[in-house]
């Protein structure tokens, strides 16, 4: 099982041309972004609380009274707004610029993609206007095969990643509505 894999992975490789590896190391550079996002989603890192604490707290204000009171008392008044615009930060920039650059990553897949069906088929082309020992048949296959195996691979890379990525900007979004309303009862709570 682990040699027929090995020589389909072979043969897409050499199909696929320098286009293909290409858009393995742009699938291992998405993969790397999103696996980042994950971590930093489940280990929220702020000023005055750990990052457990952090978490409990984001996933159920309302059941976390104790942490909230806590947090509270480490907030005094007069910079109040300050601290939490820091605590904000802390919790929250990293994963913005990390899932916009995921999306930017991914939105590169079918591009990259593309650009293999272009070398493909300029391949194709070159080798048809050419005299070869290879038939025109062949020329054409191969250039064609170069074609469809770079933009299937960059679409099989695009799709799933796109939903994961969907999938995590939205826990993202749940946690920073989450902490609006941890913030708005702190500032109502003097």
């Amino acid at each position: 099982m682990v040699d027929d894999f090995t020589i389909a992975l072979g043969e897409l490789a050499t199909d696929g041309g320098w286009v293909f590896w290409a858009l393995i190391g742009l699938a291992f550079g998405i993969g790397f972004s999103l696996l980042s996002i994950g971590y930093f989603l489940r280990h929220p890192s702020a000023p005055h609380l750990n990052p457990t604490q952090w978490r409990q707290l984001l996933a159920h204000p309302a059941k976390n009274q104790t942490l909230l009171d806590t947090l509270h008392g480490q907030l005094n008044e007069p910079r109040r707004t300050g601290r939490l615009l820091e605590i904000e930060q802390g919790l929250f920039s990293v994963i913005k610029r990390r899932i916009t650059f995921a999306f930017i990553l991914i939105s590169t897949a079918p591009l990259i993609g593309l650009l293999g069906t272009v070398t493909g088929m300029t391949s194709t082309f070159d080798g048809m206007a050419k005299n070869s020992s290879m038939t025109q048949v062949d020329v054409i296959s191969k250039g064609i095969s170069e074609a469809l195996i770079t933009t299937q691979t960059g679409l099989v890379i695009c799709i799933p990643s796109f939903i994961i990525c969907f999938v995590l900007w939205i826990q993202y979004r749940q946690m920073r509505d989450s902490f609006r309303a941890i913030e708005a009862s702190l500032k109502t709570n003097n």
